[in-house]
């Protein structure tokens, strides 16, 4: 009895460590997504051919933190609007010469990955909280 109890204990414990828990704003019952359609992702970095030498400082005052910021068209996403792509959640911080109408930037920290992912067209999600 104890070796299987041990057993289930040791497969219960490998799950929980070799599965990743996301957290999927799709599940939280306090907000609400909106689709903003298809729109144009890109990546960009810190070097000065991404940024043209503003480094790591973005256009509201924060720096860039790879897996939250991301560069937007302010008129049509605002500053400090969070946005889902692929089941990811990011942060509108950023804005870019080239970051114009339905297109993100989507800041990474070396610049490899940026021409390795390139262009790519996915659906967008505002994060909104839900009115209680």
């Amino acid at each position: 009895m104890k070796k299987r109890t041990l057993l289930i204990f040791i497969g219960v414990l490998l799950l929980i460590i070799l599965i990743p828990i996301k957290t999927n704003a799709k599940k939280k019952h306090h907000e609400t997504l909106i689709s903003m359609g298809e729109f144009k992702i890109t990546y960009y970095c810190s070097c000065g051919k991404c940024s043209n030498n503003w480094g790591t400082k973005t256009s509201t005052g924060n720096y860039c933190k790879e897996g939250k910021t991301v560069a937007v068209d302010p008129d049509i996403i605002a500053y400090g609007t969070r946005i889902l792509i692929d089941d990811r959640e990011y942060v509108a911080e950023d804005c870019g010469s080239d970051v114009i109408g339905d297109h993100i930037d989507i800041y990474v920290e070396d610049h490899e990955t940026v021409e390795k992912f390139g262009i790519e067209y996915k659906k967008i999600w505002l994060i909104k909280k839900k009115k209680e």
